[in-house]
């Protein structure tokens, strides 16, 4: 068996499991809203890897605490590897995770399609698997758990046409943040950006400014401030991740430009950016819950594994546009799942 190396391990004790099915495997309803709240115990005490694209971004490390909690709570055994955004490390993490005999892999591509050779990977060894967060390409899988990364895309791409109708300027000058060069939810969520503008017909009416900033704050704010040393002359900020929105609102206040450039909107819902929306200082997010995604796909697994053949291809937990209005609901989630 190859040594595994930097690998976290997480044992769960497992006590009375006769006396604690608070739900069965068939009885969770999984199309209903918080169906991941659902008290839960497995049958037995399963080994499930979970493999993470990246640890070091703020939402998954959000969402590796979702699945930490509920794999303690349902009594099973995870063992964790983290691909660092690598596919080279990620297809060795999962040939490692095969060798400890896991029952099941949780994976969160770091590739749409050189994240198939993992997949596969475990078909061979006939280890099941189920995707939660990000979709990859390639192999058979159970389900997946998790948001279709478009949407987001699209509703941001929503807001900036609602800028272009209320500002009723020719053109906007903006600047769009992505994230990681390659990585799915950058591509995904630039196309739906795109394709929204397209269909509302001002694609050829916002002149962009694209930086690839790798979901990181400090690189956001250093890339930001690059960008409006050469010119203060834009209208608004999008991101693909709320860190590098909140290093754009940096780079903003420093050039004295807060409130002439609007930090309109990004994807996450971190607590700081919900406190930046309350503040006046950032418009809106685009929320996920990573405590669906992660409780939800580590508890899909362990149904999964207890008996529950009929889950859904795809079980998704929906976006939410959040901005003043209904502010108050999502901080509530997202201060839980934040600051655990």
């Amino acid at each position: 068996m190859k040594k595994v190396i930097g690998i976290a391990i997480l044992f769960v004790a497992v006590s009375s499991m006769q006396s604690m099915a608070e739900s069965t495997a068939a009885s969770v309803d999984v199309t209903k809203d918080g169906w991941w709240l659902t008290p839960y115990k497995a049958t037995k005490e399963w080994t499930i890897g979970v493999s993470y694209t990246d640890v070091s971004i703020s939402y998954i490390a959000a969402l590796q605490k979702a699945v930490q909690n509920k794999a303690k709570e349902m009594g099973v055994k995870i063992i964790e590897v983290d691909a660092k955004n690598d596919t080279n490390v990620e297809l060795s993490n999962v040939e490692d995770l095969l060798q400890h005999k896991i029952d099941l892999l949780l994976f969160e591509g770091a590739s749409l399609k050189a994240s198939g050779a993992s997949i596969e990977a475990a078909n061979k060894a006939n280890v099941p698997v189920v995707h939660f967060n990000i979709l990859a390409e390639g192999g058979q899988y159970v389900t997946f758990v998790g948001s279709n990364q478009i949407d987001s895309g699209i509703i941001m791409g929503k807001q900036i046409v609602k800028l272009y109708k209320e500002l009723g300027k020719q053109t906007l000058n903006g600047i769009y943040m992505r994230g990681i060069a390659g990585y799915i939810t950058d591509e995904v969520r630039n196309q739906g950006v795109k394709d929204t503008l397209k269909e509302a017909g001002i694609a050829d009416k916002i002149n962009w400014t694209e930086q690839h900033a790798d979901f990181s704050r400090a690189k956001a704010q250093s890339v930001a401030e690059s960008i409006l040393n050469k010119s203060p002359d834009y209208d608004f900020v999008i991101a693909n991740g709320d860190d590098m929105i909140l290093g754009a609102l940096g780079a903003v206040k420093s050039a004295g430009l807060l409130g002439k450039v609007r930090l309109y909107c990004s994807v996450d819902g971190l607590p700081e950016v919900l406190d930046g929306i309350k503040a006046g200082e950032i418009v809106s997010t685009v929320f996920q819950n990573p405590e669906g995604q992660g409780a939800g796909g580590i508890m899909a697994a362990t149904m999964y594994l207890d008996g529950r053949k009929d889950l859904p291809k795809q079980i998704l937990i929906p976006f939410v546009l959040t901005d003043k209005s209904n502010l108050s609901d999502i901080m509530s989630i997202a201060n839980r799942v934040y600051k655990q």
